[in-house]
Formats: C-alpha cells, structure tokens, sequence
C-alpha cells in the first residue's frame, strides 16, 4: 500500500493549523524544504493542495502554476507531485463550484492544464462535478486520481478551518453517507470517463467501499484518511494500527497526514 503526504501550500506566509507542527499552511518559500524533509524520511508521493490569498470566482491559475513548477524544481524529479483541483479556496462562497456548469467545467480543465505544464504528475479532481474527469482525461490526457466516492461528511473540518472555507455551506453534489449503490455507480462512471485511480473519502468510514469499488471499476483504489479523521488519532500506535486496517481493507493507496510517520515506522 503507498503512502501519499498531503500538504498545504499557501501563497502568503506559513501558518499553523490545528492539524500539528508538520502539516501547517506552507508559503512556497517553506514548502519545498517540508517536502524535501519528507523525501528524506522516505515519503515519495505527494498531494498538494494550492490555496491563494485572495478568493476570485474568475482565476488565471498563474500563481497555482507557477507554484508547482517552483516545487518541482527545488524537490528534483524523485518525488510524484499530484495536485487537488477544486474551486473550494478560491470561490468565494466556498463551493466546489460556480453557478454555470460549463463555467466550471472550463476553470477545473484550465486549472489541471496549469499544473500540468508547471510539471505536475497527476491531478484529483475533487469537485464531485459530472464530467470534470472526462473533460480533463480528454484534454490533457494526463493520469487522473478520482475523488470517485466523497461524501458530505463532519471529518474534513481541519482543512476546512485551514483554509477558510465555511463549514456550514451545503454540498449537495457530495455523496449522502447511506448511499452505497450510489457511490459505487459514481465510481464506475468516473472510471469510464477516464480516471486511473479511485478514492473512498473519508477513509474510515468507508472501509466497506473499497473492495466493491475496485472490483466494479478494475481501478486501484485508495482511501483518504481526512483532517477530522487525523485529528482524532492519539498515540503513534493508532497510526500504525489505522494503516494496517486499511491495508487489510484492501486498499492500493492511502493519503495521510502521517504518511512522513509512517514512512519511518514511526
């Protein structure tokens, strides 16, 4: 099972969050020597997630790629960058979404195609949109890590509260957490459209997903263990013990923030 570390890149200065010392909001100056230092700990692939100063429902992408391509360049080539593509740190209402669907669809595809450029191995969409996979797959034809099964859910308040994102805003275009055949099916779909790789979020409570998902799909499938999932992780132990019920659960890949942890047997 891989073991993927996300991390906050931030285009103002680095900031703590409530997620501990090494999963902060990184400025692009503080960024790349985080992920160096994780490199060194044994950590290969990376989840960014690129968070502006400023909320815009119009974005040029240009910070977000001119931040991959700094990352990049100051981490070497050894290290697989993939990158969160949503609008929910930069619209300002906070949704996934603007209210025109072939707008949004345009400013996901335009932001996949930034990083893309800037280096980037892979991008997940997460934005629960139909047809953003395959608009993506179809324009950049780059490997996709799909968001396939996300739920609305209380445990992504850490990074919601990391990057001001408000916390009450209703996501309909997120899975109901009952909704078993329907996450499967949206799995399967996003499959066809083009993703390479399929997601259970969050992690824990789906457990129960990931082996029907990658038996439907024929994809890898992984899980995220979320911020609200993370935060209520005590001991070292607990770590290990989650990562090995994940495994057991059958899944290919887990993100983590304890992946540099983990990485080092703790």
């Amino acid at each position: 099972m891989k073991l993927i570390q996300p991390i906050f890149v931030h285009e103002g200065d680095t900031q703590d969050t409530k997620l501990g010392k090494d999963n902060k909001l990184y400025s692009l100056y503080d960024a790349p020597d985080r992920i160096y230092q994780d490199q060194e700990q044994g950590v290969q692939e990376f989840l960014l997630f690129l968070v502006p100063l400023t909320k815009d429902n119009d974005p040029t992408w240009s910070w977000q790629g001119e931040a991959v391509e700094k990352i990049k360049a100051l981490t070497g080539h050894h290290a697989k960058i993939t990158v969160d593509i949503c609008l929910c740190s930069t619209t300002e209402d906070g949704h996934c979404h603007v209210h025109d669907t072939d707008r949004t669809q345009t400013l996901l595809t335009n932001y996949a195609q930034a990083v893309l450029n800037a280096g980037a191995d892979c991008v997940a969409p997460s934005d629960c949109q139909k047809n953003t996979v395959f608009n993506i797959k179809k324009v950049t034809g780059a490997e996709v890590m799909s968001y396939s099964a996300k739920f609305k859910s209380t445990f992504y308040r850490g990074w919601r509260e990391a990057v001001k994102i408000e916390r009450s805003i209703v996501r309909d275009y997120q899975l109901e957490v009952q909704d078993r055949e329907g996450a499967i099916a949206r799995s399967k779909q996003y499959a066809l459209d083009g993703a390479d790789y399929c997601m259970v979020k969050p992690g824990m409570p789906c457990l129960d997903l990931i082996q029907p998902i990658k038996r439907a799909t024929g994809k890898p499938t992984g899980a995220f263990q979320t911020s609200g999932e993370w935060l209520g992780i005590g001991a070292p132990g607990s770590m290990r013990e989650c990562a090995d019920i994940f495994k057991r659960a059958g899944a290919d890949y887990l993100i983590t923030y304890g992946a540099r942890l983990l990485s080092t047997g703790l």
